[in-house]
């Protein structure tokens, strides 16, 4: 019972420091103190992400899935990046922090959270059917990043050397996100409700962007 009550506790004060610091942001980001809030995003992104993975039942093999996905992104995105492979011509900006061969590390934290939100609502779904989560975890991945890639230039994410941005990205980002959440998919326990409300948070926090920013 008590373990119960503590992990209770536990996701609904995840849930409530998600929405607080989203709230707080979107509003940061569009008064005069912007700069400030968007240098504090890799901060926010890796709290989200440990405020996830704290929720889910750890294991050691589910430690080292999310590990090989935060590797392979961030692979996949130096190469993007230095050699215009998979996605198109880009470049990231400063306010997504500490960089190594020209990629924010915590680009690689966004993998593995956006494949957690994505690969725990399509499990949802599908509980029992790997192909069918798997490919409705990615579209939700491409539909996410449809709204990021509005607001990303004017965030100082990222920025692509042509617009539109090209077809590529998205058909890359679909292909990884596949193979990402096959990695994902093998994990036995998947929490719903903090990844729930996360996912959502992201879709509403981007969607707003893209309409007032």
């Amino acid at each position: 019972m008590l373990k119960s009550i503590d992990e209770k506790e536990l996701r609904n004060f995840s849930i409530f420091i998600v929405w607080l610091i989203n709230i707080s942001g979107f509003f940061g980001i569009l008064s005069d103190q912007k700069d400030f809030f968007l240098s504090s995003s890799p901060y926010v992104l890796t709290l989200t992400l440990f405020l996830l993975v704290i929720n889910n039942s750890i294991e050691k093999r589910y430690l080292t899935n999310l590990f090989f996905i935060f590797l392979l992104g961030l692979i996949v995105e130096i190469i993007g990046v230095n050699y215009s492979f998979f996605f198109g011509d880009y470049q990231y900006g400063d306010n997504l922090g500490i960089k190594i061969f020209d990629v924010p590390v915590v680009i690689g934290f966004n993998w593995v959270l956006l494949i957690i939100l994505t690969g725990n609502f399509a499990h949802k779904i599908f509980p029992k059917s790997i192909i069918p989560k798997v490919l409705i975890g990615s579209s939700i991945m491409i539909l996410l990043d449809l709204l990021i890639e509005i607001s990303a230039p004017n965030l100082d994410y990222w920025e692509f050397a042509i617009d539109p941005v090209p077809f590529s990205n998205y058909l890359w980002w679909f292909i990884f996100s596949v193979l990402f959440h096959l990695i994902y998919q093998s994990n036995t326990n998947k929490e719903f409700i903090v990844s729930t409300n996360i996912l959502v948070v992201h879709f509403l926090f981007f969607g707003m962007l893209a309409v007032f920013l």
